[in-house]
């Protein structure tokens, strides 16, 4: 029976020791699960041999409770007590070697224990109730969820950020993204595909956002006429999940994080990167056209728009054809930019979304342009050959959603484990 469903009458509970005063004369145990807290009293005089195994039990050790649940309006756990008639104590716990004052790193060290408390577990509740809105609303909307390889046979970026292992006696990649298997959906007809897949990325920065595994949350649709298509697909993704997680826990996540969870209004504002670039100079920041922008940049632009808009989202569109993806389709009258976008959620990038490019000439032209070689990237060209609509889709880093979305420190509290540069353990 879970604890936050008790009711006074016959009872058997199963939870951790969270906490446990022994008085001269009586014990009281608080017992917890993850579906809440509850008080078990012992009077010494007429359970003896009960008040001996409590008297040995440590903190966080594990037990089974059979007894009685009675009302007590002088509990604060409910008004409910249970006056135990057997005890077990399934599992003993030795003292803990982190504490509360614990670096991060250290709790790493440890995380089975550092996961152990109600608002540790609230995130990842938080998560599922996302990742699980999000594909709902896929589905509902007649997307086809496909499972792709983890494993490649050339770099998915066309970059240098790649974790290369050996496969048999050839070499292979670890993701960087999905994009060649989705944009594949594309060509197979497939017209709506969303992917959940663990993404790889080898880069050595120790910043709060980043990590060389997280999980990726990717969609990819047919017959778009630019990136606007694309963009308005992701709002409407992103408002129905959030309408679900502040249903679902707004109020418990108010209570436990002291967050409260916005559910944003459609559509979200809008700035190209040409009017972005004015902003931040009107701001008094040093940056010129077709330069990405820094982090101080960024942060200074999302509080320009929230404080202009009221909003916490927003999307820059049209980036220099230069700084995207060689996949990146490039306007028609201005190849200079291209049909893509970056999503910012509070003050970071949350998601890059674009029109991809699907005629196989011009995209064999643009990897040639960047220097990469096109022989490893011959099947993958190949998908446009025989016939593709033009299409384009995004990928949305899951943890750093939840990260901002819970107003977390850093990506090492908003994964269940964290990979980094200097991590990979436990």
């Amino acid at each position: 029976m879970n604890i936050g469903e008790i009711k006074p009458g016959k009872v058997e509970i199963q939870g951790w020791i969270e906490n446990l005063r022994d008085k001269k004369n009586m014990q009281f145990i608080v017992i917890r699960d993850l579906s809440g807290k509850i008080q078990v009293t012992v009077v010494k005089e007429e359970k003896p041999e009960i008040a001996e195994i409590f008297s040995h039990a440590t903190l966080e050790s594990t037990v089974k409770i059979s007894g009685q649940a009675v009302a007590n309006e002088f509990v604060k756990l409910g008004g409910i007590e249970i006056i135990p008639e057997k005890v077990e104590i399934t599992s003993h716990a030795e003292p803990f070697p982190i504490g509360p004052e614990s670096s991060i790193d250290q709790r790493l060290d440890y995380r089975w224990i550092d996961l152990r408390s109600p608002e540790k577990a609230l995130i990842f509740q938080v998560e599922t109730i996302l990742n699980q809105a999000m594909r709902q609303w896929c589905i509902d909307h007649g997307f086809i969820e496909i499972h792709t390889p983890t494993l490649i046979g050339a770099s998915s970026e066309g970059g240098a950020d790649v974790f290369e292992v050996k496969y048999f006696d050839k070499k292979a990649y670890l993701i960087q993204s999905p994009q060649f298997y989705k944009q594949m959906a594309m060509a197979a007809g497939f017209e709506k595909v969303f992917i959940n897949t663990p993404v790889f990325r080898a880069e050595k920065s120790h910043t709060k956002k980043h990590a060389t595994e997280f999980s990726g949350f990717d969609i990819e649709i047919s017959y778009v006429n630019s990136q606007e298509d694309v963009m308005k697909v992701q709002e409407q993704i992103l408002a129905y999940a959030l309408k679900q997680v502040s249903e679902k826990c707004g109020q418990k996540v108010k209570e436990l994080l002291g967050v409260d969870i916005i559910v944003p209004t459609l559509p979200f504002p809008r700035v190209s990167v040409r009017e972005a670039y004015k902003i931040l100079r009107n701001l008094g920041l040093d940056i010129k056209d077709g330069d990405d922008f820094t982090t101080e940049q960024e942060v200074a632009l999302c509080k320009y728009m929230e404080e202009k808009n009221g909003h916490q989202f927003f999307f820059v569109t049209e980036y220099p054809s230069k700084v995207r993806a060689f996949y990146t389709m490039a306007k028609e009258d201005e190849p200079e930019y291209s049909k893509s976008y970056d999503l910012y959620f509070k003050d970071v990038e949350l998601t890059s979304g674009a029109q991809r490019e699907h005629r196989p000439d011009i995209l064999k032209k643009q990897i040639e342009d960047r220097g990469i070689d096109t022989t490893p990237m011959t099947d993958y060209i190949n998908f446009f050959k025989n016939g593709c609509p033009p299409h384009g889709g995004f990928g949305l880093g899951l943890d750093r959603f939840l990260m901002l979305l819970l107003d977390l420190p850093s990506l090492k509290e908003a994964m269940y484990l964290f990979r980094g540069p200097d991590r990979l353990t436990p």
